[in-house]
C-alpha cells in the first residue's frame, strides 16, 4: 500500500475518533442543556452565535485552507499567517462589541446585546493560535489535533452544563470562552511556533491569492445564515428560532461529523495526489463509499429516534422539534455527494466553481423559506433545507472535475443497498423504541439499529460484492477482502 494511503488511514482513524466522541459529548450535552435551559435560552445564544460566524465569515482570509494547498512554507509565512489571524481577531472582536445593540435590534430582542458582547471574545481567543497546527494537517498528522479537540469539548460542556442552573444561556456561552482558550493554550504544545508581527505582503502572496475564494465563500455562507434566522425570528419569534437552532444541531450532526472526520482528511489527501490521477480516482471512489456508509444509516436512525428524542428526553417545552429534525435530515443526506466535491474542488484549486455552486445554493434556500414561512411557519426551513440540497447536488456534480462523474455512477448500486439496509436498521430501531420506555427505548434503538446494519452492510458486501471492503481496504488493510485461492 503506498505511504499516503497508510496516512491518510491512521488520520482518519483518529480524526474519526475525535469527532465521534466529539459530536457524542455534544449531542448528550445538547440533550442535557435542553433539559435545563429553555427555547427562548438557546434562541438568544443563537443570535448570539450566528452574529459571531457572520462577523467571522465576513472577515474570513483563508490562511489555514491556503498553509495546508500550499507546497512551500517558510517562517515569513508563519508569522503572516498569524498576524493576520490576530488582527482578523481584534477586529471582529471590537466590531461586534460595538454593534451589538444594532444586532440585537436586528432580531427585535433587546436581551441579546449581553449574549452577543460575551461570544465575541471566541474570535479574539481562536485567533491567537499556533498557525503551525496547519503542518499537521497538511502532514496527515491527526493524533495530536484529535487530543486537544476532545479536551475543547469536555471543557466546554463541563462549563456550560455546571453553570446552566444558575447563569441559563449564559453558561452556553462560558463554555465556549473556555473551551477555546483552551484549545489556544494547547495548539503551542501541540504545534510549538514563537509568533511575530508580520505583514510583508511578498511572503504570502499565494496564501492571500487562494484566500480570497475562501473569504467569499465564508462571507456567502454567513450572510446567508444570517438572513435565514432573521427571516425566522421576526416572522415567527425567537422562541422558533430557538427551536429550530437545536433542530438543525440535532439534524446536521452526521453531516457535521463526516465532513469534519473524513473531508478534513480528504483535502489534504487531494492535495497530495492530484497530480496522480490513478490513485486520486481510487481516493474519491473510497471517500464516497465511506461517506454512505456513514450519513445513510446515520440519517435513518435519526428520523426514526426523532420523536422518541422530542417526546422522552426533551420534555413538552420542545413540542414541534422532531417534524424538523426529520425534514433537516433529509435535506443534510441529499448533500451526499457534495460532502466529497467540496474538498476536491479546494484541494485542486477550482474555488471558484465552489463559489458559483454555493451561491446557488443560498439563494434557493433563503428564497424557499421567505417564499413559504407564511404558509407553512417552521417548517418552511425544513421544506427549503431539502429543496437547497437537491440543487446543490445537481450543480456540484456539473461543477466536479471530469473523474467523479464516473465514480458517482459506479457506486449507484452501492448506494441502493446500503439505502435499503439503512431503512431496515431505521425500523428496527423504531421498533426498539416502541418497546422499551424513557430514554433507554432511545438508546437501545440506536444501538440495535446501528448494529444491524453493520452487520447487513458486511455480510451483503460478501455475499454482493458492492465494493464497501474494496474501497475502505485501501485505507486500512484489515478490512480488505481476503484474496481468493485459485484453483490448480
Amino acid at each position: 500500500m503506498k505511504s499516503e494511503e497508510r496516512r491518510a488511514g491512521r488520520a482518519l482513524l483518529w480524526n474519526g475518533v475525535q469527532k465521534v466522541l466529539s459530536k457524542a459529548l455534544y449531542l448528550l450535552g445538547t440533550l442535557v442543556l435542553g433539559r435545563l435551559l429553555t427555547p427562548q435560552d438557546f434562541g438568544l445564544v443563537a443570535i448570539a452565535a450566528v452574529a459571531v460566524t457572520t462577523a467571522m465569515g465576513a472577515t474570513e482570509t483563508g490562511m489555514t485552507a491556503a498553509m495546508v494547498q500550499a507546497s512551500v512554507r517558510d517562517e515569513a509565512h508563519y508569522d503572516l499567517a498569524w498576524t493576520i489571524n490576530v488582527l482578523r481577531g481584534v477586529l471582529v472582536c471590537l466590531a461586534l462589541m460595538l454593534a451589538a445593540p444594532f444586532i440585537a435590534r436586528l432580531f427585535e430582542d433587546a436581551r441579546a446585546v449581553v449574549p452577543i458582547r460575551l461570544l465575541a471574545l471566541v474570535p479574539l481567543l481562536s485567533s491567537m493560535a499556533s498557525p503551525r497546527l496547519a503542518d499537521l494537517i497538511r502532514e496527515l498528522n491527526f493524533s495530536r489535533l484529535a487530543l486537544i479537540g476532545i479536551g475543547n469539548v469536555v471543557v466546554e460542556l463541563g462549563v456550560s452544563i455546571a453553570l446552566a442552573p444558575s447563569l441559563g444561556g449564559t453558561a452556553i456561552i462560558l463554555g465556549k470562552i473556555a473551551g477555546v482558550l483552551m484549545l489556544t493554550v494547547s495548539s503551542y504544545v501541540v504545534a510549538p511556533h514563537a509568533p511575530r508581527f508580520r505583514l510583508r505582503h511578498s511572503a504570502g502572496r499565494h496564501l492571500i491569492a487562494f484566500g480570497r475564494w475562501m473569504f467569499a465563500i465564508a462571507i456567502l455562507g454567513v450572510t446567508s445564515d444570517l438572513i435565514l434566522k432573521v427571516i425566522i425570528s421576526t416572522r415567527l419569534g425567537v422562541a422558533s428560532l430557538g427551536l429550530f437552532s437545536l433542530a438543525d444541531k440535532l439534524a446536521e450532526t452526521p453531516n457535521q461529523l463526516a465532513n469534519e472526520a473524513v473531508g478534513a482528511v480528504a483535502m489534504p489527501l487531494y492535495a497530495r495526489l492530484r497530480t496522480d490521477p490513478v490513485r486520486l480516482t481510487a481516493a474519491l471512489r473510497s471517500h464516497v463509499t465511506a461517506l454512505m456508509c456513514f450519513l445513510l444509516p446515520a440519517t435513518a436512525l435519526l428520523v426514526a429516534l426523532a420523536g422518541p428524542l422530542e417526546q422522552r428526553i426533551l420534555g413538552p417545552a420542545w413540542a414541534g422539534t422532531s417534524p424538523m429534525v426529520v425534514l433537516l435530515a433529509v435535506g443534510y443526506l441529499f448533500e451526499l455527494l457534495f460532502q466529497a466535491i467540496v474538498p476536491l474542488l479546494t484541494a485542486t484549486g477550482a474555488v471558484p466553481r465552489l463559489f458559483l455552486v454555493d451561491a446557488l445554493q443560498y439563494v434557493v434556500l433563503i428564497g424557499s423559506v421567505a417564499f413559504l414561512s407564511g404558509p407553512a411557519g417552521l417548517a418552511a426551513a425544513g421544506i427549503a433545507r431539502i429543496l437547497a440540497s437537491l440543487v446543490v447536488v445537481v450543480a456540484g456534480v456539473w461543477a466536479a472535475p471530469p473523474i467523479f462523474k464516473p465514480i458517482a455512477g459506479a457506486l449507484t448500486r452501492t448506494g441502493l443497498v446500503l439505502a435499503t439496509l439503512a431503512v431496515l436498521g431505521g425500523t428496527l430501531a423504531w421498533w426498539a423504541a416502541q418497546w422499551i420506555p424513557g430514554a433507554a427505548g432511545v438508546v437501545c434503538g440506536g444501538a440495535l439499529g446501528g448494529a444491524v446494519f453493520l452487520g447487513a452492510a458486511w455480510l451483503s458486501d460478501g455475499a454482493f460484492n458492492i465494493g464497501i471492503r474494496e474501497s475502505l481496504g485501501a485505507f486500512f488493510p484489515v478490512l480488505a477482502p481476503r484474496a481468493r485461492p485459485q484453483s490448480a
